[in-house]
């Protein structure tokens, strides 16, 4: 069975006997109160502005604050009633304004009588309700009633406008999520087109290599389980560190050093204060493989591969010179690179960037901006 405060219950499950009180008085804040009190100073002055100049002033003032006092009392418990009867009936229409005007008029009603008998029992304990005493009553129950519309209709439209603000407000805040989620599952799309082939590849060449040279296969199994061990847990991240990417290509250098021999030389020089850096992860491999496969690769010489990493401008800075076929047989505007150009926009806007430039005598340099920790840097244009 539900209790009062129970919140183990479960929503979807109906529930019975008296309702939590916070729940049937839910929504009255500060506002209904700022609203009686307003309405309490307009009737007091409205009651009271005629003795001004007939009484002392400081009689006036005596008048005025006790009735205000009263007015506010009973606009107080009219309110309470209005907003019971509005939760009663939370859909906004034809049948929420008849039961919270109802509702202010039976709250007026019972508090003028009330009131009005207690006072008069307390004046003279033989008192007896007369035609004179139910006709002030009426006038009264009128007077207060005609409050009591003002006070709730008042507190309905402040209340509506305070929950279309709300609904708004979630209403952004779901779409700034979904878009949030977009944006991530777009990351992950494009962090997860590793290349199939060269998985495939290198299992093959691995098995061509136990069965003509068992010491460089097993060196290239070995590669390949750590480019795995460090490719797989990436998948599911989003964040890493240039320490881990290096790993990442180093292992991949290594597998591809075995199948190009000689034709492939590379050296990687990351200073240890830079090494703990966080990157977005499989960004610099894709530029290795870029490197490999359009610069070394189509290259009968082969060449070179430098891994280098440096903070200018505020920004971690990274580069990968190669000394391959250079633009000649690649524009280098491939897949990946798309893929990382898109991720960046998606990631840091315009605070991060992919160049491409030509290195000496020959070959590419790939250089990727990104933002550093503490650094302030403007925004630099992909």
């Amino acid at each position: 069975m539900t209790t009062i405060g129970s919140r183990a219950a479960d929503s979807t499950i109906p529930r019975f006997g008296p309702r939590p009180l916070h729940s049937r008085f839910a929504g009255l804040g500060r506002a209904g109160f700022v609203i009686v009190a307003v309405v309490a100073l307009i009737d007091a002055m409205r009651q009271t502005i005629k003795y001004i100049v007939t009484e002392p002033i400081a009689q006036w003032s005596l008048g005025f604050v006790s009735t205000c006092l009263a007015s506010a009392a009973i606009g107080c418990a009219i309110l309470l009633a209005v907003v019971y009867a509005r939760n009663r009936a939370p859909r906004r229409g034809a049948r929420q304004y008849a039961m919270v005007f109802g509702a202010a008029a039976i709250a007026a009603g019972i508090i003028v009588f009330s009131v009005n008998g207690l006072f008069g029992w307390l004046e003279d304990p033989a008192f007896t309700l007369d035609l004179g005493h139910i006709f002030d009553n009426i006038r009264d129950w009128a007077r207060y009633t005609l409050l009591g519309v003002l006070v709730g209709g008042a507190w309905l439209y402040v209340s509506a406008e305070a929950e279309q603000a709300a609904e708004a407000e979630r209403i952004a805040l779901e779409s700034a999520r979904m878009a949030q989620q977009v944006a991530e599952a777009r990351l992950r799309m494009l962090e997860a087109q590793i290349e199939p082939h060269f998985l495939f590849n290198t299992l093959a060449h691995v098995q061509r290599l136990y069965e003509t040279d068992r010491a460089n296969g097993a060196r290239m199994l070995r590669s390949l389980k750590a480019y795995l061990g460090i490719a797989l847990p990436q998948m599911r991240e989003t964040e890493s560190t240039l320490r881990r990417e290096i790993a990442h290509v180093t292992a991949y250098l290594d597998i591809q050093g075995i199948r190009m021999g000689r034709r492939l030389a590379y050296g990687v020089d990351i200073p240890e204060a830079l090494r703990d850096a966080p990157v977005p992860p499989l960004m610099l491999l894709t530029l290795v493989e870029n490197a490999v496969k359009h610069g070394l690769a189509p290259s009968r010489a082969g060449g070179r591969i430098d891994v280098s990493a440096s903070i200018a401008d505020g920004r971690l800075r990274i580069q990968v010179a190669d000394t391959g076929e250079g633009f000649a047989t690649s524009a280098g505007g491939g897949t990946g690179l798309a893929n990382i150009r898109a991720r960046l926009r998606a990631r840091f806007a315009g605070a991060a960037s992919l160049q491409l430039s030509l290195n000496a005598p020959r070959g590419v340099v790939a250089t990727l901006c990104v933002p550093h920790p503490g650094s302030s840097a403007p925004a630099v244009t992909a």
